[in-house]
């Protein structure tokens, strides 16, 4: 089949190579246009569309999909279906129109579950043990169409959305070429989504940046690794005495089994170097420095002093956000 593929993120690039190498054909691809990133903030291409540059083809930059000369020209295409991935811009049913298979959108989380902008992150945040992507239809409201396809995986105890992320990208790729077969084919089963369990996904900010160490441990580390790597969870470190040592983003960490700390001591550093939580406590395993780059908790603990006695502090308190 003639494929046009609409996307701009990372998260589509593994179903790009799939697509690739299957007997599906990606005539068009539509990405974002190019935006300023880096410190020079140079203008810089979407993933999707340098991926488009640098296997020569065809690719579109626009910031309205649906705009009358952007549907001529897909009209001229004639694609049998439309690949929707990480796009970040609403489709018109006239646009979804001019595919005889319609759309069908890889999403990254277990639908109906986590419908929304930042399903991975609610994941890890609310320490779901599963996660995983789905292949589904796209219609008007967002995220609600049939379920074509899924897999799975186990979230890691100490890993990020970040890391998440890239795996679950992986993880999806292979379906897009198995579902892409079986709509030619004819055969394609649609699993109607449950709309009673869904759930929300909303979109990060930096005001969810905070962790509130009171917490059990394993709370404390999901929301941590949730935020991981933005907007991150930035603490203070201070001495025994109260002052700060330095400020530090915690980007990966996971939770230590044991008893429960009163609210005097959570936050503080014990003998282990772990921080102590409501309920057990937390290994830091990388951190960031504010103006520094990635260390170990070791390198950490040794350069700034988070030794027994330290304490940690969310410079966004868990207070202003309750």
């Amino acid at each position: 089949m003639n494929i046009v593929f609409l996307g701009s993120g990372a998260f589509a690039i593994p179903s790009l190579h799939a697509i690739a190498d299957s007997s599906h054909r990606i005539v068009q691809v539509l990405s974002q246009p190019d935006r300023p990133a880096g410190r020079g903030k140079k203008l810089t291409p979407t993933a999707v569309a340098q991926w488009a540059m640098d296997r020569e083809v065809p690719l579109t930059r626009t910031d309205h999909a649906n705009a009358p000369d952007v549907l001529n020209q897909l009209r001229d295409l004639a694609p049998a279906c439309i690949v929707v991935i990480a796009f970040g811009q609403k489709l018109s049913p006239e646009l979804l129109s001019i595919a005889p298979h319609g759309g069908i959108n890889l999403h990254s989380s277990l639908l109906p579950k986590y419908r929304g902008a930042a399903p991975i992150n609610w994941a890890v945040i609310n320490g779901d043990a599963e996660a995983g992507v789905s292949v589904i239809e796209v219609t008007a409201v967002m995220d609600a169409g049939a379920i074509l396809a899924e897999a799975r995986t186990a979230v890691g105890d100490a890993e990020t959305a970040g890391e998440l992320h890239d795996r679950l990208a992986r993880l999806g790729g292979p379906l897009l070429p198995r579902v892409l077969d079986a709509l030619e084919a004819g055969i394609v089963e649609r699993r109607p989504q449950e709309a009673a369990l869904a759930t929300r996904a909303p979109k990060l900010s930096r005001e969810l940046a905070w962790v509130d160490f009171t917490a059990d441990a394993r709370a404390v580390s999901a929301r941590i690794r949730g935020l991981s790597p933005w907007p991150g969870v930035q603490v203070e470190l201070l001495d025994a005495q109260g002052q700060v040592r330095a400020t530090a983003a915690i980007l990966k960490c996971r939770a230590l089994a044991g008893g429960a700390h009163d609210a005097e001591r959570c936050g503080l550093v014990l003998a282990d170097r772990s921080v102590a939580c409501g309920s057990g406590s937390l290994e830091l395993l990388t951190l960031q420095p504010a103006g520094k780059k990635p260390m170990d908790g070791a390198a950490f603990a040794n350069g700034y002093g988070l030794a027994p006695g330290a304490r940690l502090r969310s410079v966004v308190a868990p207070a202003e956000h309750s």
